[in-house]
């Protein structure tokens, strides 16, 4: 769902200026409200996320309407059954602009990639490394290159990976001369071709699970930035720091499942022989220190921000990303003759066709987070759990099937946003159940990254499936249905210890 519809969308020229300017005019009047303290600003930002809804409609496929279409009623639910409808709508929409500008703005640094040189050598680099180093640097790299990138990581690195394995394929014409049976009944050509799908296989699985897990600590994500907006009482970097714990540990367990899934394969092909080794690429020192440059210097704007504004870490990246975008096209046209012009022409494109092209993603998050928010305003909190009985129910068994919700929910094609935006704000109309805000915050965090591993609905099986032509089935049950059994297992080990202390 999320956000690559937006690259599925042809551009609507005659939409594009509107639309643009509609989501200008959110990113600005959030950002207003956030450092100016501008109500006002605040209100403008929500009624041009409204006008975008509208005007924006040629951009929009099946996911959008129907999410529109269930925000509608939900609205009019509210109207119908609640005489605070007013406030509760205006806090929803306040999210929704959060929302929606978070992700504009953050998606610029995507801009400011997709150009680089620097970036693209990283990503070849990161594709064509021998076995035995091949899992781990594409889980970590894919992992790394997803803070920045977000979702245009696994647009540059799965083509990558495809157009490597086809390349290794090539370098013997389809021969192997490494063939240890000639008698084997097995052509070359077909052997060749069986290889090369398990290493396609491996490495956009490597991919996929490094990239996902970004959702667990980075401040770039939007788990991060949403979770603490939903769920009263929650310690960001608490949080954070238990989701960098957990992601390495999720990377461990992903590659020793790799490992012996190799050791597998290899028994089955010893008989066959092997392909030739892919022929390395030598290391890109220059294109790994600009690629590092970009993310010290915007961690060092964010902050200074925080330092400057006394805010938290996730709108002061929402200020720098733009100013570091901006930063980052010129360095790379500076030496063209005429780089300010090319610097303005790129930031005139952005402008009028790639915030329109992206514009789904903020939609669909932006109205999943405020459906989810005005769900649970029309639920009654006291009555549901007295219903359920949580006052019974262990603290750790909450937990737990928070967790386990948000992935069952997505394997149903409902958004994860959702999900997430209504349990957190079920449980935020819930203290007398004395949970601990960061635990339950972490807990829907890890269930957000377990969505993106092994949900076809997810975004990283979404994105993945458009750029590979991989099914989204293949990609989340198939290939990572294991790993995210592994991984719910060591959540719930992880828990217990966290709920123990």
């Amino acid at each position: 769902m999320d956000p690559t519809e937006a690259s599925q969308q042809p551009a609507q020229p005659e939409n594009n200026q509107i639309v643009a300017f509609c989501l200008l005019v959110v990113c600005g009047g959030v950002l207003a409200k956030l450092y100016l303290d501008l109500h006002l600003a605040g209100s403008v930002a929500s009624m041009a996320l409204v006008a975008f809804a509208v005007l924006g409609r040629p951009f929009f496929r099946f996911r959008e309407f129907f999410l529109l279409s269930l925000a509608v009623a939900l609205t009019l639910t509210a109207i119908a059954t609640r005489p605070d409808v007013v406030p509760l709508v205006a806090g929803a929409l306040d999210r929704a602009a959060f929302l929606a500008a978070f992700m504009i703005l953050l998606a610029l640094l995507r801009d400011g990639a997709v150009t680089s040189p620097s970036v693209l050598a990283v990503g070849r680099y990161l594709t064509r490394q021998p076995p035995g180093r091949r899992y781990a640097a594409l889980q970590t790299g894919g992992h790394f290159l997803g803070v920045i990138l977000n979702f245009g990581c696994l647009s540059l690195l799965g083509p990558l990976i495809q157009r490597g394995v086809r390349a290794s394929n090539e370098e013997t014409g389809g021969a192997n001369p490494d063939r240890v049976k000639p008698d084997n009944k097995m052509p070359d050509n077909a052997m060749n071709a069986r290889v090369a799908a398990i290493r396609e296989q491996r490495q956009i699985t490597a991919l996929s699970r490094g990239f996902s897990w970004i959702v667990a600590w980075s401040p770039t994500t939007i788990s991060q930035a949403f979770v603490p907006l939903v769920l009263v009482g929650v310690q960001p970097l608490r949080m954070a720091a238990m989701g960098a714990g957990i992601t390495l540990i999720f990377f461990l367990a992903g590659w020793l499942e790799d490992r012996v899934r190799g050791r597998r394969i290899r028994a089955e092909l010893s008989e066959l022989g092997q392909l030739p080794v892919p022929n390395p690429l030598p290391f890109p020192k220059t294109g790994f220190l600009r690629f590092g440059l970009v993310c010290a210097v915007l961690a060092a704007f964010s902050t200074a921000v925080v330092i400057w504004s006394g805010s938290a870490i996730v709108p002061a990246l929402m200020l720098t990303a733009p100013l570091v975008t901006v930063v980052w096209i010129w360095l790379q046209n500076r030496t063209l003759e005429g780089g300010w012009q090319a610097t303005l022409k790129r930031g005139q494109e952005i402008v009028t066709r790639s915030i329109p092209n992206s514009s789904p993603e903020a939609l669909t998050l932006s109205v999943a987070g405020y459906s989810g928010i005005m769900a649970a305003g029309l639920t009654d909190a006291e009555a549901l759990a007295a219903w359920i009985g949580l006052d019974a129910i262990p603290p750790l068994a909450i937990y737990l099937a928070t967790t386990a919700i948000v992935p069952l929910a997505s394997n149903f094609a409902i958004p994860a946003m959702l999900v997430v935006t209504f349990l957190g704000s079920l449980f935020s109309a819930l203290p007398q159940l004395n949970l601990d805000p960061t635990l339950l915050g972490f807990s829907l965090i890890i269930g957000w990254g377990l969505n993106l591993v092994g949900s076809p609905f997810s975004a990283t099986s979404l994105v993945l499936a458009r750029v590979t032509g991989i099914p989204g089935t293949t990609l989340s049950w198939r290939w990572n249905g294991l790993y995210s059994l592994i991984s719910f297992g060591i959540s719930a080990i992880f828990l217990a210890v966290l709920t123990s202390l």
